[in-house]
């Protein structure tokens, strides 16, 4: 199977997929595949996807993920935040 053959072949399965964690992983896989065009003389631009969240909410996460990952905040177990939350918002 040439190249082209087998890109399109992808492009098929791949639209073809409803897998989220799939897909995840195959964005992952070609995170360092710059969307480019490959003809001469051809231009275009591949936008990403855009987030649902805002600027702020993204660093917030960034912020609170660094401050997990370096010890300085603790993570508690699902089952705990439950109840805390059962207990504080009668949920």
């Amino acid at each position: 199977m040439d190249t082209n053959a087998l890109k399109i072949e992808l492009m098929q399965k791949i639209i073809a997929c409803d897998d989220e964690d799939l897909l995840m992983k195959i964005e992952s896989l070609l995170k360092n595949v710059k969307p480019e065009a490959s003809e001469p003389g051809e231009s275009y631009k591949v936008e990403g996807r855009k987030s649902q969240l805002s600027n702020e909410q993204l660093e917030e996460i960034e912020r609170r993920w660094k401050a997990y990952k370096s010890g300085e905040e603790k993570a508690i177990p699902w089952e705990d935040a439950r109840k805390e939350i059962e207990r504080e918002y009668g949920f």
